[in-house]
């Protein structure tokens, strides 16, 4: 769909390509989020995203002190909110891509599956997180000390968040295989049995 692309170019922007606050910017995604996919008749698909939401929450109550940027940002209770709304929009946004893809393998098996959703969530977590440090100089003042991942040099938090980082994907994909969820991609009235 052509407002899917304009929500990808939306998260874009967010990362600092304009002069649009990324903490706002991800968060108005966020919320129309909700209308669009009632809009769409993707229905089901707001289960995947409230479960991105879960994982998001779990995380920011975690790690919510480890962050401060080197820009302004929207603060509620002392913590910046845009690492909760980013998570939440970017494993929901993962999801989406993975879904419509995956259809063009045959025989998916669970391990299988999961194989692709890590190759594509790494790959667009690295790239993301390249693109917001060395390209846009998003920076986490808060953990700045601390090394990025070799050889791509970014994700520059404590070992922990690290591994962190690179297991949130998988854990919310495993949630949403073992929970049975529809196809997030499928308008409602096309899923239904004639």
């Amino acid at each position: 769909m052509i407002a899917d692309k304009l929500i990808c170019a939306g998260v874009l922007l967010s990362l600092g390509f304009s002069g649009l606050r990324a903490d706002l910017t991800m968060v108005a995604v966020y919320v129309l989020l909700y209308p669009y996919l009632y809009i769409t008749s993707r229905r089901q698909a707001v289960r995947h995203l409230l479960v991105a939401s879960l994982v998001a929450c779990c995380w920011f109550f975690i790690a919510k002190g480890q962050y401060g940027y080197n820009r302004e940002m929207l603060l509620i209770g002392g913590y910046t909110v845009y690492p909760l709304f980013a998570w939440a929009v970017g494993l929901f946004g993962v999801y989406l891509m993975y879904s419509y893809w995956v259809r063009i393998f045959p025989n998916r098996t669970l391990p299988g599956k999961l194989v692709f959703f890590v190759v594509l969530y790494w790959s667009l977590l690295f790239g993301s997180e390249i693109l917001a440090y060395h390209y846009f100089h998003f920076r986490n003042i808060a953990t700045a000390n601390y090394a990025g991942l070799p050889l791509v040099d970014c994700i520059h938090v404590p070992g922990w968040m690290q591994a962190a980082y690179l297991l949130n994907g998988p854990l919310y994909f495993l949630i949403c295989e073992f929970s049975g969820f529809a196809d997030p991609n499928i308008p409602v009235r096309a899923a239904l049995p004639r």
